[in-house]
């Protein structure tokens, strides 16, 4: 068995790669071949519209097969609607560490998922600093009845405010108890109603 590096361009539509990357997977499956990795590269717009579609996801797949079964597999996969374009290339030299390497689609994965993960950090750090705020401001605020208490023992208690009479109000009425004081320059005949006949 011979070790092949596949490059297969599917419909980019669906979001779950596993289900995406079905088509390649079943392709190598039923041609005898052991898949060592498969990944996705990239999702792209692609130059021109293959199969009526403007957009593709590129799955790499790295796998061993008897050399007579590619063949049988371009064959496969060209028959397959959901495979847009595949290309074979056979890769003897290569390393473990290569065929676990990083595709462009994992970096930016991690890449978001860091991000995510940063963000999230952030805020729970931003959230822990306010309640040690709050537990600060608690801490240096007496309790509310002993804040009452002072605000008491501070404040003298409220006196009604003194308002100066109107000037345009009437003098009191005198009190029973006392006699009337006449105003000056009164005479009797100006306490008689207007009723009464003059003399």
């Amino acid at each position: 068995m011979q070790t092949y590096e596949g490059m297969f361009l599917v419909d980019a539509g669906n979001p779950d790669f596993h289900a995406a990357s079905e088509p390649a997977r079943v392709a190598l499956e039923r041609n005898e071949a052991e898949i060592l990795a498969i990944n996705p590269w990239d999702e792209r717009r692609l130059a021109y519209e293959i199969k009526g579609r403007r957009r593709g996801l590129y799955i790499l797949a790295y796998f061993k097969a008897p050399p007579g079964q590619i063949s049988d597999l371009e064959r496969d996969c060209q028959l397959d609607e959901r495979v847009l374009r595949m290309l074979v290339l056979r890769r003897d030299d290569l390393s473990d560490q290569e065929i676990q390497s990083e595709t462009p689609a994992m970096a930016v994965s991690r890449r978001a998922a860091a991000r995510k993960a940063e963000q999230a950090a952030t805020e729970a750090k931003s959230a822990a600093d306010a309640d040690t705020a709050d537990k600060k401001a608690e801490a240096d605020t007496p309790p509310a009845a002993e804040a009452d208490k002072s605000a008491t023992a501070e404040t003298p208690p409220a006196e009604a405010p003194a308002t100066p009479p109107d000037p345009g109000d009437a003098p009191a009425a005198p009190a029973e108890d006392e006699p009337a004081a006449e105003a000056p320059g009164t005479d009797e005949a100006a306490e008689k109603p207007d009723d009464a006949p003059q003399a």
